[in-house]
């Protein structure tokens, strides 16, 4: 019996590409810091996703999964962070913009990674994801651990990415995506969707 890493690659895969408040945390702060601040949310949504891997092999997870205490302080506080991310985003969409050679670029590399990480790290339905998930591929309890961080790994290699592909994309459009009217329209999508994620976490029960 072997580590099923191809199996567990092709769910990632398909998981990873599906959108989530991860894709538009990318392409908003893409939008507005270039490329490098999209890489920067990559890192930061890539290294909760890592996090959460490694507390679930460590049996962590077990115990938000167990805890309802638990699993409802960090679910509101991720709930209230993502709506905090949506309200922000619905704000600056409602402010004028100068004209694109003069706006200046927004979203500084180190506040990209932080709100990736948050982003992941305050989303307990990711830890209960991974408490399910790793278990039926990281086959050998006498190495759960180097397995799940195996595992964890590939995750994180797949999501860089694709996220990082985002972000390049995203560079490639700057000029489209700097018109006052495209990068309003973006933070007013980007908002509603935040909201949306954040009202879904708030009412999920595990």
């Amino acid at each position: 019996m072997q580590l099923d890493v191809a199996g567990f690659a092709a769910l990632a895969t398909l998981l990873t590409i599906a959108p989530g408040q991860d894709t538009f945390l990318v392409l908003r702060n893409a939008t507005h810091g270039g490329f490098r601040a999209g890489i920067g949310t990559t890192a930061g949504v890539c290294s909760g996703l890592f996090l959460h891997a490694s507390l679930s092999a460590l049996g962590l997870s077990a115990l938000l999964a167990a805890s309802a205490t638990v699993f409802a302080a960090v679910k509101w506080a991720g709930a209230a962070y993502l709506a905090w991310l949506g309200i922000q985003s619905l704000l600056r969409a409602r402010r004028p913009r100068a004209p694109a050679a003069e706006t200046p670029r927004e979203t500084p590399v180190r506040s990209a990674i932080l709100q990736g990480f948050l982003s992941n790290a305050l989303n307990p339905k990711t830890a209960t994801f991974y408490l399910a998930l790793l278990p039926q591929f990281a086959v050998f309890p006498e190495r759960v651990l180097l397995d799940s961080l195996t595992l964890g790994g590939v995750h994180f290699g797949i999501s860089f990415v694709w996220l990082t592909l985002l972000s390049a994309l995203v560079e490639r459009s700057r000029r489209l995506l700097a018109e006052p009217w495209v990068a309003r329209t973006v933070d007013a999508i980007a908002g509603v969707a935040f909201l949306g994620f954040g009202l879904r976490l708030a009412l999920a029960k595990r």
